[in-house]
């Protein structure tokens, strides 16, 4: 096993047992998480970081080109934001909804095999600043969608009056509402961003119909979803529910844009067989 894989399986191994201390210290409904927990963490994002510099110094690019670095770049800076808000919040529960995908995602970046596909279009300064974009607008909507969880479990459980083991362990309405918020014009005009550098680079690139290609589609279908939410969120015109049900399944059209559409995009897909850019 070389040193990248050791980094990266070591960063698993520190995100999982942060999970694992993250348990038991948001069961016991303590304002705050331990200090092992966040230094678990804490070591698991310095070695993912370690990592990621390596794999950048060995190809000279971005490590983006393929679906395992992909994941693993997307979870590195969804367990950066993780710290982020947590310092700004203090919400021991977040940890619940964040760091099982976080741990997963990284798991399976660090079980997929193989050479990383290599093109020369990938050193474009529009292609760096298109996929980093997109990215960090990932991140702001994963961060919307745990935030939309979070008020949907509460409200429920205050609607129904039978306040549930949940209710005294997640923020109050109004930290979730304002997470939400803040996470949501965070992602969405790095995901606007991200799709103008990418249509200015396909035009000046691409041939044929790249219009129709379905990461494209799938993309400005997820664009749309978050444009309404925020409109909505603006006019006053959505109540807090159906916003937050609405933000769930924005980011299940993330998971589908960022991973699923890749096996059908040929310009876009993210294994070497497929071959174009992500």
């Amino acid at each position: 096993m070389n040193r990248d894989a050791v980094m990266l399986w070591s960063a698993v191994a520190l995100y999982g047992l942060g999970l694992a201390l993250t348990v038991p210290s948001t069961w016991r409904r303590r304002p705050t998480l331990t200090r092992g927990t966040l230094g678990a963490l804490a070591a698991g994002l310095t070695l993912h970081f370690g990592f990621l510099v390596s794999r950048a110094a060995e190809i000279h690019r971005l490590p983006i080109t393929d679906v395992r670095s992909a994941l693993s770049s997307f979870t590195f800076l969804a367990t950066l934001a993780f710290f982020l808000v947590y310092l700004r919040y203090r919400i021991g529960a977040l940890g619940l909804f964040m760091l099982p995908l976080v741990f997963l995602l990284t798991l399976l970046s660090a079980l997929r095999a193989g050479k990383t596909f290599e093109s020369p279009a990938f050193r474009s300064g529009w292609l760096v600043v298109h996929i980093g974009s997109i990215l960090i607008g990932y991140v702001g909507f994963f961060l919307t969608f745990v935030a939309a969880l979070m008020y949907l479990i509460r409200s429920s459980e205050l609607k129904s009056k039978n306040l549930g083991a949940f209710y005294f362990r997640l923020p109050p309405l109004d930290a979730c509402d304002q997470l939400y918020y803040r996470s949501l014009i965070l992602g969405l005009p790095f995901l606007s961003l991200g799709i103008i550098m990418g249509f200015v680079y396909a035009s000046r690139t691409w041939t044929g119909p790249w219009e129709l290609d379905p990461k494209i589609l799938a993309s400005m279908v997820t664009w749309l979803i978050y444009l309404v939410l925020f409109a909505t969120r603006l006019g006053g015109t959505w109540g807090g529910r159906r916003s937050a049900a609405m933000a769930i399944f924005g980011f299940a059209a993330v998971l589908a844009t960022f991973l699923g559409i890749s096996l059908w995009s040929g310009l876009h897909g993210y294994f070497p067989k497929l071959g174009g850019s992500p």
